[in-house]
């Protein structure tokens, strides 16, 4: 006997039954969600860990595996140079002997040997481009474009650490830059005295300058006192000493004299 299409279908849900399903799917569909976040965050936690990170200096940490990276990209492999061989020895200025290469040699172009250089220390002595620049009056165009342009050496600043690594010249070419753009030494210190005088003039200016403001400053408000108070003055008086007649203020105590003639 077959059963009729009627009794094979399902009883309908109620509509208190169909609310209750929907809560209970959300419901799994947030657990679910959750469970992924946590699992997320754990993953992180565990890769935070296994990691050193570097306290920038800027306010932030960076990872020290990319700080490695980043300097190792930022490396430049520079390839030692042969020890030349004796016919490309070079010969000192001082002695006369050869060598492979010194400090001088290499820094600053000069064939003056690492033995002399030590005999000779007080000639070899460094500068910095702010003090070549004022001792001998030379400008950043004498040091970087005049021909032959000189060598120079890098070395952090000792008393600002915050500012730019200062470059430092070897003294004795400085001298040289500066008899060549000025000709001579007698005429670099005429120069530096025409430079001290200007420099006098200029500054007994700017001091008169000041002065003549001051001086401006202190009639306007003398007028304006003046405007701001009159005089009311009492009864005339003589002063047998002096034989001159007087009379004073009686707000301020301001004092004329005059003759009568």
């Amino acid at each position: 006997m077959e059963s009729s299409p009627e009794t094979e279908k399902s009883p309908e849900l109620s509509q208190e039954q169909k609310i209750r399903i929907e809560a209970n799917r959300k419901r799994a569909l947030e657990i679910r969600e959750q469970k992924e976040k946590t699992a997320k965050l754990a993953k992180v936690m565990m890769s935070t860990q296994s990691k050193k990170l570097v306290d920038s200096g800027a306010g932030f940490f960076i990872d020290e595996e990319e700080l490695i990276e980043e300097k190792k990209k930022e490396e430049i492999i520079v390839e030692e140079s042969p020890l030349p061989t004796q016919d490309q020895h070079l010969k000192c200025i001082k002695c006369n002997k050869s060598f492979p290469f010194s400090y001088l040699s290499k820094n600053f172009d000069l064939n003056v040997c690492d033995t002399c250089k030590e005999i000779n220390s007080d000639e070899y002595d460094l500068i910095t481009k702010t003090d070549a620049k004022e001792q001998f009056l030379l400008k950043d165009c004498d040091f970087d474009f005049r021909e032959p342009t000189l060598k120079f050496i890098t070395k952090k600043n000792p008393h600002k650490n915050r500012y730019g690594e200062m470059k430092l010249y070897l003294k004795c070419q400085i001298v040289e830059r500066a008899i060549t753009v000025h000709e001579s030494l007698e005429k670099l210190d005429e120069k530096k005295e025409l430079k001290l005088v200007n420099l006098h003039k200029t500054r007994q200016r700017n001091y008169e300058k000041k002065l003549q403001n001051l001086r401006k400053e202190a009639r306007q408000g003398s007028r304006k006192l003046a405007d701001f108070h009159k005089h009311e003055y009492g009864e005339e008086h003589y002063d047998d000493n002096e034989d001159k007649y007087f009379k004073i203020c009686k707000t301020c105590s301001h004092k004329i004299e005059y003759e009568e003639l």
